[in-house]
This record gives structure tokens, C-alpha cells and sequence, in this order.
């Protein structure tokens, strides 16, 4: 059984944001960020995470998931203020859960995590709750609830 964490970088310090994936126990880092070495990612730009999680956090692993970030397009339509999607966030809910079941490889999530206990998805939002990665979560929980179960947010 994987158990399914949550945590965002950002207005985290990597003392702090090493410290509570070690605290955790966290086995695997999954990154599901459409860009892992963007500008904002200070400490936890994908090149240099599987080396700092190594190190920092006993050994855990670091894998990027393009295909669970959310689309370039889908991402500048949901920051677009004059856009709909940028007022009520369930449309972006709504198209990415879409994106998930038609353009993602979701399917494989258990076969290829299923060997950690302890499974992070990381984004930079510094909470989840107009984040994809809590929606991925319940997309995940939802569809393999017996394999899945949440941890929390970290």
C-alpha cells in the first residue's frame, strides 16, 4: 500500500523542506511539475533534487512526471485573469482530470510506485488547495483507493 503525501516548495526553507521529507520517512519524491528547473525552484530545481534527496533524505528517490503536470496551455489559461478558469477553479479542476484520463500515463502510477511506502507529489504551491497536485491526489485515491490511501500534506 502506497501512502500518497502532498507538499509544494515554495515560502519553505530546504532545511525545512528536507527536514519534513526526512521526517516523514519519504521513500520517493515524485516532481509534477510541467518545469522542474524554473526560476522560482530554488533549491528544488529537478537537476539538483536526486542528489539533495540522496543526501538530505535518506536516500530518497526523485522521479519526474511530465506527463501528471498540467499542459503549458492549461496552466496559462488557469493564471489568464480575464480567463473563466482563473475565476472559478473547478473548470480547471474539470479540464485537467480530463487531461489525466486522456493524455497521462496515470495508469502506470501503482505499478511504478508501488514499491516505496512513503510517495510524495511535489509542486512549488505552498498549499494544495488550488493546486493540481491535491487533484491529482484524489484523481489517484479515487481510482485506486485499495492500493492508495492519503497521508496528508506536508
Amino acid at each position: 500500500m502506497i501512502k500518497l503525501f502532498n507538499i509544494g516548495f515554495t515560502q519553505k526553507t530546504a532545511e525545512n523542506f528536507f527536514g519534513i521529507i526526512k521526517a516523514n520517512k519519504i521513500d520517493c519524491l515524485v516532481d509534477v511539475r510541467l518545469n522542474p528547473n524554473g526560476q522560482l525552484s530554488r533549491f528544488a530545481f529537478g537537476q539538483d533534487l536526486p542528489f539533495f534527496l540522496s543526501e538530505l533524505a535518506n536516500g530518497c528517490k526523485y522521479k519526474h512526471r511530465i506527463d501528471l503536470a498540467p499542459t503549458k496551455e492549461l496552466l496559462k489559461e488557469v493564471r489568464d485573469k480575464t480567463c473563466p478558469m482563473s475565476k472559478d477553479y473547478k473548470l480547471f479542476e474539470i479540464a485537467y482530470k480530463k487531461q489525466l484520463a486522456t493524455k497521462s500515463n496515470i495508469a502506470n502510477f501503482v505499478e511504478e510506485f508501488g514499491i516505496y511506502e512513503n510517495v510524495v507529489l511535489l509542486c512549488s504551491e505552498p498549499t494544495n488547495e488550488k493546486c493540481h497536485r491535491r487533484v491529482l491526489s484524489e484523481v489517484l485515491i479515487e481510482k485506486y483507493g485499495n492500493q492508495i490511501k492519503f497521508g496528508g500534506n506536508l
